[in-house]
């Protein structure tokens, strides 16, 4: 689908056959892949993806003939649905390739819930909380598709509720699109509502804290690599410490990712987090046995 989308062009199978086998590491799969079962697959590609391809005989070869618009950051959506593909891979290629026993749960509800984002067409579905006895009917406008450390969220208004939810889709049970139609609700928009947190909490009456960490020469080149935040800043950067800066908000997904990195950090600022872990690392040591 990038392929054609990037060419602008026909394209014959066999260029897009020879494509798969250039930059896929399934190439024996790839090389069995025929033309029929291409055909097959288009459908598929048309419920998923939004995105119909047909072959145009006068020009020899597969067009992209309607598309819908995917919202920005879809190519993380892309990777989810591959992630799907490849969980299902044959077990003749275990040899190669090990996972975690952990999968992602809730998958399966990305394209529905997708197409109702694009649509502005609200949903159904049962929703069960983890501390609940029992799931819930659940009726809402769904605003946005958001990752976080492998789990799927969805953003949604509850008209019931009168304000924003967050649901873990692997909390979710037979989803369900409904014909009815919704506006956004007044001032939100999708590209900055996350801007300034740390996983899926949002507080509402809260301004972001200016977050300064102190890190290991280590483990601050893990950070380096890969960030904790799109706001994180380097503030020193010499061999005995590495110092960050985050703008988000001070949210329990923070804390829990700080505590995760032990002693390798210290928070410098604000000084209420940096009690806070202080208290929750004395309560620990408090707690363990002799």
């Amino acid at each position: 689908m990038l392929r054609l989308q990037h060419l602008k062009r026909a394209v014959p199978f066999e260029e897009l056959r020879r494509y798969l086998l250039e930059q896929t590491s399934l190439r024996d799969l790839a090389a069995n892949y025929s033309q029929r079962t291409f055909q097959r697959d288009l459908p598929k590609i048309a419920e998923r993806f939004g995105v119909v391809i047909e072959h145009d005989r006068r020009q020899g070869g597969y067009v992209i003939a309607t598309a819908d618009l995917l919202p920005e950051g879809y190519q993380r959506l892309l990777d989810a649905f591959e992630l799907q593909e490849f969980l299902r891979l044959p077990s003749a290629l275990s040899p190669f390739v090990q996972w975690e026993a952990r999968r992602p749960v809730g998958t399966e509800w990305l394209q529905p819930l997708l197409r109702a984002v694009q649509q502005r067409r609200q949903v159904q579905f049962d929703y069960h909380k983890f501390w609940d006895q029992a799931p819930t009917k659940r009726t809402v406008s769904p605003l946005l598709l958001k990752e976080f450390k492998g789990r799927w969220y969805l953003l949604a208004h509850e008209p019931a509720r009168q304000g924003l939810r967050c649901f873990g889709l692997d909390r979710m049970r037979a989803v369900e699109p409904i014909a009815q139609a919704f506006d956004l609700p007044e001032g939100f928009e999708a590209d900055t509502y996350y801007a300034h947190s740390f996983g899926i909490i949002r507080p509402d009456h809260e301004a972001p804290s200016e977050i300064v960490l102190a890190l290991e020469p280590t483990q601050g080149q893990y950070l380096k690599s890969f960030p904790l935040h799109s706001s994180q800043r380097v503030l020193v950067d010499t061999d005995a410490e590495l110092l960050i800066q985050l703008t988000v908000y001070n949210t329990h997904d923070l804390l829990m990712e700080l505590l995760s990195l032990g002693d390798q950090v210290q928070v410098l600022a604000p000084v209420s987090l940096r009690k806070h872990i202080k208290q929750i690392h004395a309560t620990a040591m408090k707690a363990s046995p002799v």
